[in-house]
């Protein structure tokens, strides 16, 4: 950008009124441009007492718009200090300021230009953008991109998680059953009679059995059961006490056998024992 430096010592022609003389004139800032507040010291000579008074009305102009004028005294003259907004470029004459006895005139005033070079409009620039503009874009672009590739990364692994979840929910189905149906029996034992105990509770475990281990536990007979219980993961023990609970069922429908209340609770309590064990091998049950 050209910098044009005003000197500030302009030698202009005398005042109206002989013996004064403009000795000096001082632009604060020197170098200004269109728009800009400037106060211009004029700096005046004389050995005459003038009483100098501004005038209520200042100069008007379309180029300048003068908003104040102040006298200061001095020993060898006074000083006239006039601000001024400037709406031009280039170099022109400051309306005259009447201070009664004399008038300020034929002050000149440089206004720079904000051009370079030889004073050609610059190119239109292109559009700022906002600031994290780039960021927001690249994090859209990685979504874009990064989505894709972490589905078709995890795709199988999600699979193949809710495949385990929702197997593990079947198979924990027959349990559930179980031991809702264990609270029923229990809560209904001082009403029932031994022959309907009896049916509820192999009914039960004829359900769960054929559920947890897919073999016909439903329709079978008792002799039939202690054949199917040999293909399930069962340990020994919990065998030998299904069959045995089977055969008491077996004595009481049939038999009209009788038992006592405490092996009702033990029957009750193997029936709630099974449905709280976990099946410990499914991959040869049925084979």
């Amino acid at each position: 950008m050209r910098q044009l430096i005003f000197i500030g010592l302009v030698l202009l022609l005398p005042v109206a009124v002989t013996g004064q003389s403009i000795a000096s004139v001082t632009f604060l800032p020197q170098t200004f441009f269109v728009g800009d507040m400037v106060e211009a010291r004029v700096v005046v000579r004389t050995g005459e007492n003038l009483n100098l008074a501004v005038q209520d009305s200042l100069p008007v102009t379309d180029w300048v718009t003068v908003h104040s004028v102040t006298i200061v005294q001095r020993a060898d003259g006074f000083e006239v200090r006039i601000v001024f907004q400037p709406f031009f470029i280039g170099t022109r004459q400051l309306p005259a300021i009447n201070l009664g006895p004399i008038e300020i005139a034929e002050v000149s005033a440089f206004v720079s230009s904000a051009l370079d070079g030889e004073g050609e409009l610059r190119p239109i620039r292109d559009q700022v953008i906002l600031p994290g503009t780039r960021l927001f874009i690249g994090v859209i672009m990685l979504a874009i991109v990064g989505i894709p590739v972490v589905i078709a990364v995890t795709r199988t692994w999600t699979r193949r998680t809710v495949q385990s979840v929702v197997q593990w929910y079947h198979d924990r189905r027959p349990y559930r059953r179980l031991q809702r149906a264990v609270r029923s029996i229990q809560a209904e034992l001082e009403d029932l009679d031994e022959k309907s105990f009896y049916i509820r509770l192999i009914d039960e475990a004829r359900i769960f059995l054929e559920s947890q281990y897919h073999e016909p536990f439903v329709a079978a007979t008792t002799g039939e059961v202690a054949q199917l219980l040999t293909k399930t993961p069962l340990e020994e023990k919990t065998r030998s006490a299904l069959l045995l609970m089977f055969r008491q069922s077996d004595l009481v429908k049939f038999a009209h056998a009788t038992g006592e209340r405490e092996q009702w609770q033990e029957h009750l309590e193997q029936l709630r024992q099974l449905g709280s064990e976990r099946k410990k091998d499914t991959t040869d049950v049925g084979a």
